[in-house]
């Protein structure tokens, strides 16, 4: 009888390993294939990642999404910026800026390695071309195919060389969505000769660099599949990925609690992925529940090239821990290059700053204390999600800075509407806007300058603070 949890990887949640290891060490004893890490502490995790790899007779599969370094999920890691502020930072410093990236991507490889994660989700192949994408835009590495492939090239053989296997997404490429794929299915209706040239290009320069794993993506595409299923469960797509593109690594699903899989069940849509060809099934909810609809519907699962890749992977970790702390020099000196601006500024009277703000927890302390400390004179108002009032005035003859904090991330369905009204209410008033985040939420106006620093680190609210006060040079 097949052995289903041969094809599943189920969540591990780092958090909650004091209180579910032994349930997750019974997936292992069940032959699960892996595990995809979210949260928890650096030294914790990698002391249960070592157990699970002593109960396993082949090499698990410890992933994770470390588009932007293991401190994107996992405590005490180094959180490095977004592909988009990668490519930015290369581009700045064109002598060492390709360097500097590389030993970003190493960074990652060692530090996962040290943790015991040997399976990554990244690079994002994806094209940024619709600027509205809720999900993707500084997740990309820019909006052409040239870029994408480079860098995504780079960022595959890196890892790969350094013995951590890559994995690229979403195929057939999510840039062109107006619909983030964790709510809903997008879809992509554009003609099989315009994909070539555009969306596939990066995937299949991957594949000429050897990446060993590809996600396929909740997303219809008729130009491949005109029944409008999802990529991730249609066997079309796959035949397209083997055949066409000539990819002979191993196949994943995106996440199957996603509401992309559309009109199917989590059970029916993973049936469909198995027997459409796929090799592995990301993140179901419930994994004891999908093996036994597998087994009762006899799933036309072929284990071999799964077990080859497995039997490839790294189990031992190394002793030494890496040098965290150049990691995180590294990082800041990458943000710093990274920042953007578009037209020329000058603080010549007191700052007043409105940030706006459509996250749930509090954003911009680390900006306005740099700021603060480097112009004592500044004023600060802070506007967040549901605010009665999207009215400000800002002192006559202040200069008037707009700082944006709004996350690209899962389930958020992009900027709110709120974000988005308030955003258009004042930014009249703006001397200065800053986006800690997207790029594509900052208006293009006339009398304000503007400046990009993609995501919300630390990092980059000291740097954005720096370079307007003239403490940081563009």
């Amino acid at each position: 009888m097949e052995n289903y949890y041969r094809s599943i990887i189920p969540r591990l949640n780092g958090n909650e390993i004091s209180t579910r290891s032994g349930y997750y060490l019974s997936l292992v004893k069940r032959g699960i294939a892996g595990f995809i890490i979210f949260g928890g502490e650096l030294e914790e995790i990698r002391e249960f990642i070592g157990r699970l790899q002593e109960e396993s007779e082949l090499p698990l599969i410890i992933s994770s999404d470390l588009e932007r370094g293991l401190g994107q999920q996992v405590e005490g890691g180094t959180s490095f910026p977004p592909a988009m502020a990668m490519a930015a930072a290369a581009g700045r410093c064109r002598r060492n800026g390709m360097l500097l990236v590389k030993r970003a991507f190493e960074a990652l490889a060692a530090e996962s390695e040290y943790v015991g994660i040997n399976t990554i989700f990244a690079p994002v192949l994806d094209i940024n071309t619709n600027p509205e994408n809720p999900i993707i835009a500084a997740r990309a590495f820019g909006e052409d195919s040239r870029t994408v492939s480079f860098f995504g090239c780079e960022m595959v053989e890196t890892l790969q060389r350094c013995g951590i296997a890559a994995c690229g997404k979403h195929f057939p490429g999510h840039g062109d969505t107006g619909t983030d794929s964790h709510i809903g299915l997008p879809v992509i209706d554009r003609s099989l000769p315009a994909l070539k040239r555009q969306e596939l290009r990066p995937f299949r320069s991957a594949i000429r660099a050897g990446v060993k794993m590809m996600m396929l993506g909740h997303l219809s595409v008729p130009a491949i599949d005109a029944s409008g299923a999802p990529m991730s469960v249609s066997r079309k797509a796959v035949s397209f990925l083997r055949r066409e593109m000539g990819f002979k690594g191993i196949l994943i699903t995106d996440a199957m609690n996603m509401g992309g899989v559309g009109k199917f069940s989590e059970e029916e849509a993973s049936l469909r992925a198995i027997n459409a060809g796929c090799d592995i099934l990301l993140h179901p909810s419930d994994p004891e529940r999908t093996a036994d609809y597998l087994r009762r519907r006899g799933a036309s699962f072929h284990p071999r090239r799964l077990d080859r890749f497995r039997a490839g992977l790294k189990r031992l970790r190394p002793t030494t821990p890496p040098p965290f702390d150049n990691h995180l020099r590294l990082s800041r000196e990458l943000t710093e290059r990274a920042i953007k601006t578009s037209g020329r500024f000058s603080v010549r009277s007191r700052p007043f700053v409105v940030v706006l703000n459509d996250e749930q927890e509090e954003k911009g302390a680390a900006f306005r204390k740099r700021l603060k400390a480097n112009l004592r004179e500044a004023q600060f108002h802070t506007l967040r999600q549901g605010s009665r009032t999207r009215r400000i005035s800002p002192p006559e003859g202040a200069f008037t800075v707009v700082a944006v904090f709004s996350e690209t991330r899962a389930w958020k369905g992009g900027a709110s509407s709120w974000l988005r009204d308030t955003l258009s209410d004042v930014a009249g008033k703006a001397d200065l806007l800053i986006s800690f985040g997207s790029p594509y939420l900052l208006p293009h106006l006339k009398n304000a300058a503007r400046m990009y620093a993609f995501w919300d680190d630390k990092t980059a609210q000291e740097a954005a603070a720096d370079i307007i006060s003239g403490r940081l040079a563009r």
